[in-house]
């Protein structure tokens, strides 16, 4: 009984050990801006993305809409960037002189200006490879690069996987109907009268996924400018993988001053959880407001000639993939009442079944087993083989 109640009044204690935590930061009710990306000074695209900062309890995403936004050099040249969707602003081609400092400019629709530092053009080695590794666990995927000119000291990658994936069931019928006085009754009906056709329209398609964790690393303290780090992890059995995967990575050049801002801000997004975990640092960009200096403004601008790699891998080369599909088909007696009973759960006929004794069998799918296009696009990459 004294153990119970020493239990009790440990638990007291440690309910009131907690206080509620105010931020002793102002924060403006729009929030502070945040300016991601990096100028490419190749013939590739610059993408910059402007948003605002929201409170922690929120998961909505704030865009910056409406700036204008441009590049200036220190000789007066001037290149404008379009608004192509909510907050993502981008210039195809800068092909920038690697001599001439350049500076980003935001002008915001409430009439604050943003600038950044003037910032030197960096060169950006190729990737060597991206190689991968299968184990029980899943497919590991590393980059692998090196600078011979030993130049570049600090990287930054990311990378767009790709993938396509077909339907589980191929749906050879549709939904008929049939009104009489006793209202409306459905029928599964055959796509076309030659009855050996499907819709092929639905049965392949492709998603996308991007990097969501900061990768960065670095030579600095190493012999030789050459490094292979972890880059992506595939699960066993990801449908990722069920017919043919695709990963275009970017490698870009850092400035010693971007590195250490991105290793900041992956210690606070991803090191952060509890008290025994190591609290977030002050982020210092090299961007300012202009029109109030004491404006907090979250973003590092750096400007190098950004380079690509893309890597296809195959189901058949991945012996032991098992990929299963969670899909399941149902058979089920072709009666007025099954039909009806299947057409109000939102199944839909895929293929007819025994025909004989009468009245025969049909089989049903959910929706999302049998068109692909409900979770990706039937249209194809440019770049797929």
């Amino acid at each position: 009984m004294r153990r119970i109640g020493l239990a009790i009044c440990i638990i007291m204690l440690l309910g009131n050990c907690k206080d509620k935590y105010v931020s002793p930061a102002i924060t403006p009710t729009t929030g502070y801006l945040v300016v991601e990306g990096v100028i490419n000074a190749g013939a590739g695209t610059t993408n910059i993305v402007l948003k605002r900062t929201t409170k922690l309890d929120s998961t909505t995403i704030v865009y910056e809409k409406g700036a204008t936004v441009f590049v200036e050099g220190e000789n007066s040249t001037k290149f404008n960037l379009q608004e192509i969707n909510a907050g993502n602003y981008a210039v195809q081609g800068l092909n920038l002189n690697n001599s001439i400092k350049y500076r980003l400019n935001i002008l915001t629709l409430d009439g604050k200006k943003y600038q950044s530092d003037f910032v030197t053009v960096q060169s950006t080695p190729p990737i060597d490879s991206v190689s991968w590794k299968q184990d029980s666990l899943g497919l590991n995927l590393f980059i692998n690069t090196h600078d011979p000119a030993n130049l570049t000291k600090y990287y930054q990658w990311d990378y767009t996987e790709t993938w396509e994936y077909h339907s589980p069931s191929i749906i050879y019928l549709k939904w008929g109907s049939i009104n009489t006085a006793n209202g409306t009754f459905y029928r599964p009906e055959f796509i076309d009268t030659v009855r050996i056709t499907f819709d092929t329209t639905i049965n392949v398609c492709w998603q996308e996924d991007y990097s969501k964790t900061i990768l960065i690393g670095s030579t600095i303290s190493l012999s030789e400018n050459k490094i292979k780090l972890p880059l992506n992890f595939v699960s066993t059995g990801s449908i990722k993988m069920a017919v043919l995967y695709s990963m275009n990575t970017r490698q870009y050049s850092l400035s010693e001053g971007k590195y250490q801002f991105l290793q900041k801000m992956k210690k606070n997004t991803e090191a952060t959880g509890s008290v025994f975990d190591a609290q977030p640092s002050e982020l210092i960009g090299n961007i300012h407001c202009i029109t109030n200096p004491t404006a907090p403004v979250i973003g590092y601008l750096d400007i190098c000639k950004i380079q690509e790699k893309r890597t296809f891998i195959k189901n058949a080369d991945l012996p032991k993939w098992n990929y299963v599909t969670p899909c399941n088909e149902a058979e089920v007696e072709a009666s007025q009442d099954s039909i009806m009973f299947m057409h109000a759960q939102g199944f839909l006929p895929i293929r007819g079944g025994k025909y004989s004794p009468p009245p025969g069998t049909y089989w049903y799918a959910i929706p999302v087993c049998i068109d692909c296009t409900l979770s990706g696009s039937n249209i194809k990459p440019p770049f797929w083989p």
